[in-house]
C-alpha cells in the first residue's frame, strides 16, 4: 500500500510540474504578443521611398547668410536665427541668443519623407533637440503643416517624440501625438518624417508617433530643421517623394488632437 501511495504522490507531483511548464510559456508567449503590438514601438513605414528630391550633405552654399542662397537643383537655403557653420560630418550651429537655430529650405513637395540625422552636445543651461516643419506660407500663413520634435529636454514641449501642427501666436499648437523618448549627447540619431495625405508618422530611437490633420496633406513649399540652444550637428539630410506603403497599418487610428497656447 505504501508503494502505491509513492507511485500516486509522483503521478501528482509530475501533473503539477507540467501545468506549470505549460502556464509558463503561455504568459511568455503572450508577453511577448503585447510586445510586439505595443503602440509606437517598432512599428513599420506608412511611406515607401521614390524620387530623391533632395539631397543634401551640406556642402554647398559655402557660407550660410539670412538670404536664401542655390544648394541643390530647385532648392535653397537660408540660416535662421544663428550662425551655422560646416563640420566635420556635415554642419553645425551656433546660437549664442534668442531664437532656436534653424536652417529653412525651399522646394516644393507633397507626399514625402524627410530624413535628417543629429546629434548634440551637452552644455550647461542649453536645451537639446531636433525638429522637422513642413510647411507652406502662402496656403497655411503663419504656421507649420507638419511638425515633428526628438525633444531631449526642451521644457516648451513634451519630452521625446512629439507630432503637431503649429499655428503660430496668437495661434495654437495642436499636439496630434506624443510618447516618451530619450537621447543622449554625442550620439547620432536619424529622424525621419513620413507625409502621405493628412497622416503624418515619424520615428526617431525606435519611437514612433502618428497621427492627422486637415492640414498635414497640404502642398508644400518649405522644411525647417530646427535644433536646440546647445551645439548640434546635422547630417544626410535627405528628401524623397513617397507612396503609401500597402502592408502598412497605423499603430493608433483614432486619436484626439489637443490645442495648447505653448510657446
Amino acid at each position: 500500500m505504501l508503494i502505491n501511495n509513492l507511485k500516486k504522490m509522483k503521478k501528482n507531483t509530475f501533473a503539477r510540474v507540467v501545468m506549470f511548464s505549460v502556464l509558463v510559456v503561455l504568459v511568455a508567449a503572450s508577453s511577448n504578443s503585447f510586445a510586439r503590438k505595443k503602440p509606437g514601438k517598432g512599428d513599420t513605414n506608412m511611406a515607401i521611398k521614390g524620387k530623391v528630391l533632395l539631397e543634401e550633405d551640406f556642402t554647398t552654399p559655402s557660407v550660410y547668410t539670412k538670404d536664401f542662397q542655390p544648394t541643390k537643383e530647385g532648392w535653397s537655403v537660408k540660416a535662421g536665427h544663428a550662425k551655422w557653420v560646416k563640420s566635420g560630418k556635415g554642419v553645425e550651429s551656433v546660437w549664442e541668443t534668442g531664437h532656436m537655430p534653424v536652417l529653412g529650405y525651399s522646394g516644393t513637395f507633397r507626399d514625402a519623407v524627410i530624413e535628417v540625422d543629429f546629434r548634440f552636445q551637452k552644455e550647461e543651461g542649453k536645451w537639446a533637440a531636433c525638429r522637422i516643419s513642413a510647411a507652406n506660407p502662402e496656403l497655411n500663413p503663419r504656421a507649420y503643416a507638419a511638425s515633428v520634435w526628438a525633444n531631449s529636454d526642451n521644457k516648451a514641449r513634451a519630452l521625446g517624440m512629439v507630432l503637431e501642427h503649429d499655428e503660430w501666436k496668437p495661434g495654437v499648437i495642436t499636439t496630434v501625438d506624443s510618447l516618451m523618448a530619450t537621447y543622449q549627447p554625442n550620439k547620432w540619431y536619424t529622424l525621419r518624417l513620413e507625409l502621405i495625405g493628412n497622416n503624418a508618422q515619424a520615428t526617431c530611437n525606435g519611437v514612433t508617433v502618428f497621427g492627422t490633420h486637415e492640414l498635414f496633406g497640404i502642398p508644400k513649399n518649405s522644411i525647417s530643421l530646427g535644433v536646440g540652444t546647445c551645439k548640434h550637428e546635422l547630417r544626410n539630410f535627405r528628401v524623397y517623394e513617397a507612396t503609401l506603403n500597402p502592408t502598412w497599418r497605423p499603430s493608433k487610428p483614432q486619436l484626439t488632437q489637443q490645442n495648447s497656447n505653448i510657446p
